[in-house]
């Protein structure tokens, strides 16, 4: 695992030696006393106690000086460190504690095992949230790669650390760190094990933040591990310890339908705390398949809807006593247990009782439940008759106009699976819907059923996610026979369906294929020179290199690319066509400016309300303090109007709604990327996230936690958190539209 001086330390599979360091410090950095500062408030997750660019906690108002450093900070990090880093490591030594632990998590931003020097150095700040910070920074700068000293340096650092706080973050860090074989993941566990046995001596655990640290690292160090290599003796005790964690007044409930722990930053200290700690114990057992029958059945009574899904996933997963379980899943008052439960029903009843309890999940009342229902009875039942009404008769509410159409548009596809004869009529009329979603789903039943008429129908819609699902379906059914389509659809400004074409067209006749076809459309998006149509642009270069040519001059323009991995692909592409290496030289589009302290000011104080129609508001706080650049493009683009009709395309029950896409897919979003801004908070439900397709790839579509989603932590930008309308937000199914977006003063 290499050296690294940090001390003297011997842990199972770790050892280093070296020395704390020893850099001075000014004068007024402040005592070890537990202090509210970023740090603090980012390792428990419970964010509205302070902000990361205050002086302090409460109403005290932040000052120019802090939002002038914070500035300085953002703007380095957002250039990668392209123009250097020497404002951030100024900043390190800054008298504020709170502007060290916003220098100290840019440098971890860089994910650079180079920075880890510098940042061991401060590992012996006086300031509580300048620690934990340093164990975020730290962990995420060897994200996703050989931990090498890390783990050691967290696991001395655990060792003389008296802040609850920084224990949770130490420990949170630890359990996330990559572990790439069974010894250092032995190592892992003792480690965790070290910090859960030193929580009794700690006396006082404000909010529960150590706890709660203790259960992020938990469940991150189970699910890493693949079901590969159960918890320790002593860490599964620690563990089984959490999962029954309560606080004084914890209400332990939900009743409220999600509102008391609607996002991260709704207060509520240990009540919501001793809640997350019991979702998060509960989990890493689900992930080592270690929950025990007799603790599932138990842990069926937990008063909060979290623990108790986390129970039904587990027998989803692993069979662990599926018939008390499923039974109460099935019964159970919250839709999102009830979710879990038809999953779990699916595959360790379904087989012998058949599809009893799917197909009244059917029409179960809550749209998600449906969704999921409706999915399931997509197979073939032992009794298909009563599957074919159920889902005929959802249909048929298609025609009512006081229905809403996801359920029925669905049932359509299922019906087309199982039933395809019955099924036409069906797509006939959803082909004729007003709504393009619906057409959509016309098309992917159209798939099923083979109707090749229809599908040529739908290729010639207005809408291209329409033409996207019938030239997918044509490349099912017709094969070469719809080649016209999809050499038509190569003039769409659609990125997804332009993608789909290309490689429709390579599949299916890459001889016929015109590459002055393909060069036109390359040519056409490259012109608008927007990063975030990436998708389209290396597929028509791939779509090229298959249909084989030399087409060496159209082709080096692209070795200049502003996307250095379209320039990337189109030099191998040319070394492949003419056996001549290629180099790519990119000359990347100039970089918005990043938000000055006055804007972050204003940021700091700032909401958007997303006014759905026919639903209700969404009002989502700002959090610049975690997300600064993400925050600013959210709030510049809802001022713009940039949202306003827009939509929700994307909704995953017990996950996610993802939208804000000017075409309602994917692959579309506003024209340049914008950089990862990854934090300690973790991806708790309510929380608005930014989404990507790979490091930093922001395009400004959103998406809007519907459960506690940790395995998105460390990997998704947060920026966001739902205020006001969490109600509205489970009520969003696919298609619902955002009438207007406007920004507020909080």
């Amino acid at each position: 695992m290499g050296t690294f001086r940090m001390g003297s330390l011997r842990v199972r599979g770790w050892a280093a030696t070296s020395r704390v360091g020893s850099r001075a410090l000014p004068a007024r950095v402040g005592s070890r006393a537990a202090t509210c500062s970023v740090g603090h408030v980012l390792a428990t997750g419970l964010v509205a106690a302070c902000t990361v660019v205050a002086a302090g906690c409460g109403s005290e108002p932040a000052s120019s000086e802090h939002y002038a450093a914070y500035a300085e900070i953002v703007a380095e990090e957002d250039a990668r460190g392209g123009g250097g880093l020497d404002r951030v490591r100024a900043h390190l030594g800054s008298a504020d504690p709170t502007v060290r632990a916003m220098a100290v998590r840019a440098l971890g931003r860089m994910e650079d095992p180079g920075q880890l020097a510098q940042l061991g150095e401060m590992l012996d700040d006086p300031d509580p949230g300048v620690r934990a910070m340093v164990a975020t920074a730290m962990a995420q700068a060897v994200y996703g790669d050989d931990p090498g000293p890390v783990p050691a340096a967290l696991t001395m650092q655990s060792g003389s650390e008296t802040d609850p706080a920084v224990l949770g973050s130490l420990a949170t860090n630890l359990g996330r760190l990559t572990f790439s074989s069974r010894e250092e993941r032995a190592a892992g566990d003792e480690a965790l094990v070290s910090v859960a046995v030193r929580l009794p001596t700690l006396g006082d655990d404000p909010g529960l933040v150590a706890r709660l640290g203790l259960a992020r690292g938990i469940e991150a160090f189970a699910r890493g591990s693949q079901g590969d290599q159960p918890l320790s003796a002593e860490l599964l005790d620690a563990t089984a310890s959490l999962s029954s964690v309560s606080a004084a007044g914890d209400p332990g409930s939900d009743a409220s339908g999600g509102r008391a722990l609607a996002g991260s930053a709704a207060g509520g200290g240990g009540a919501i705390a001793a809640t997350r700690i019991r979702r998060l114990a509960t989990a890493a057992l689900v992930h080592t398949g270690q929950l025990a029958p007799a603790d599932a059945v138990r842990l069926l009574g937990d008063p909060d809807w979290g623990v108790r899904r986390q129970v039904v996933i587990g027998t989803a997963r692993h069979g662990t006593a599926p018939g008390e379980v499923i039974t109460a899943g099935l019964e159970d008052p919250d839709p999102r247990v009830r979710v879990e439960a038809l999953r779990a029903y699916d595959r360790w009843t379904r087989p012998e009782e058949g599809c009893d309890a799917i197909l009244r999940g059917v029409d179960d009342g809550d749209p998600h439940v449906e969704a999921i229902a409706i999915g399931l009875a997509a197979r073939p039942c032992p009794d298909p008759e009563p599957q074919r009404q159920a889902l005929a008769a959802k249909v048929a509410e298609m025609d009512d106009p006081d229905a809403d159409w996801p359920g029925p548009a669905r049932a359509l596809h299922a019906l087309a699976g199982i039933a395809p004869g019955d099924a036409g009529d069906g797509v006939a009329r959803a082909a004729r819907h007003t709504n393009p979603f619906v057409r959509a789903w016309a098309a992917r039943a159209a798939a099923l059923t083979g109707d090749a008429a229809a599908l040529t129908g739908l290729s010639d819609d207005s809408d291209a996610n329409v033409r996207e699902a019938a030239l997918r379906g044509l490349g099912a059914v017709a094969g070469g026979g719809g080649r016209d389509a999809y050499a038509a659809a190569l003039e769409s400004d659609d990125p997804q369906l332009v993608t789909t074409a290309t490689r429709l067209l390579v599949e299916h006749g890459a001889g016929e294929t015109s590459v002055p076809t393909l060069l036109a459309a390359l040519a056409r998006f490259t012109a608008a020179q927007r990063e975030t149509e990436r998708d389209a642009r290396v597929a028509l270069l791939d779509g090229i290199g298959a249909v084989g040519g030399f087409f060496s001059d159209a082709l080096a323009p692209y070795l200049a690319d502003f996307d250095p991995v379209v320039a990337d692909r189109a030099a191998a592409l040319l070394t492949e066509l003419t056996g001549t290496v290629h180099e790519a030289a990119p000359r990347r589009l100039p970089r918005a400016g990043t938000p000055d302290a006055v804007r972050l000011a204003e940021l700091q104080r700032s909401a958007v309300r997303l006014h759905m129609a026919g639903l209700g508001d969404i009002v989502i706080a700002l959090r610049p303090d975690l997300a600064a650049t993400n925050a600013d493009r959210f709030a510049r683009l809802a001022s713009e109007g940039h949202f306003d009709g827009l939509t929700f395309h994307r909704v995953e029950p017990n996950f996610v709604i993802q939208g804000g896409s000017p075409h309602a897919n994917e692959y579309a979003g506003d024209g340049p990327y914008s950089r990862d801004e990854i934090s300690d908070q973790a991806h708790w439900r309510g929380t608005v996230g930014l989404s990507t397709r790979g490091r930093d790839t922001g395009d400004a579509q959103i998406f809007i936690n519907l459960a506690d989603n940790v395995r998105l932590d460390f990997n998704y930008t947060i920026y966001g958190v739902v205020v006001e309308g969490i109600e509205i937000v489970d009520a969003v199914q696919e298609g619902a539209v955002i009438e207007r977006a406007e920004v507020i003063v909080r």
